[in-house]
């Protein structure tokens, strides 16, 4: 079976009745979780994006409050899990603001529990890529904020540790 496009689904939508549509939506949501995350968002979240994004920080703040006392395979997964859920609820805002707002959190909270710059290699090299992600988000943002976020790259940056082998 072949999907319809866009544009076909768009056109079948506005001849449909209020009702069908809404039947529709509800059995979309319904079938996927993603789908209702979405829908939630854009129902209850919309408008407050800096409120949206601070109880993503601390979403992100709890996924990794006691990363640093884990074993370091589980330090890499409790990373990857947040890195998941990083990506995952930013997409549903489609502005780059809330990714680079919440990786940078995100570094620095490794700094902080001291994973940027610790033993555990793997929570470096996942410190330095998010550190290099951040700064590729940077030229997609508005002006004043990418000064802002340049400023906030230089200390993150400085707990980038070097391993020459």
């Amino acid at each position: 079976m072949k999907a319809a496009t866009v544009h076909q689904i768009k056109k079948e939508l506005e001849t449909s009745s209020p009702q069908r549509v809404l039947s529709l939506l509800l059995r979309v949501i319904k079938s996927k979780t993603e789908n209702k995350e979405l829908i939630s968002y854009l129902l209850f979240d919309e408008d407050n994006l800096s409120g949206y994004i601070a109880d993503l920080r601390e979403d992100v703040s709890e996924l990794l409050k006691d990363v640093k006392y884990l074993p370091s395979y589980q330090v890499k997964r409790s990373l990857r899990k947040a890195l998941k859920f990083i990506t995952k609820y930013a997409k549903y805002t489609g502005v780059k603001e809330t990714e680079a707002e919440l990786l940078v959190h995100l570094c620095k909270l490794m700094q902080g529990q001291g994973l940027a710059s610790g033993p555990n290699k793997m929570a470096n090299s996942i410190y330095a890529k998010q550190v290099e992600k951040v700064e590729k988000l940077i030229p997609f943002l508005h002006e004043e904020l990418q000064f802002d976020y340049k400023e906030e790259l230089v200390g993150l940056k400085k707990s980038i540790k070097i391993n020459y082998y």
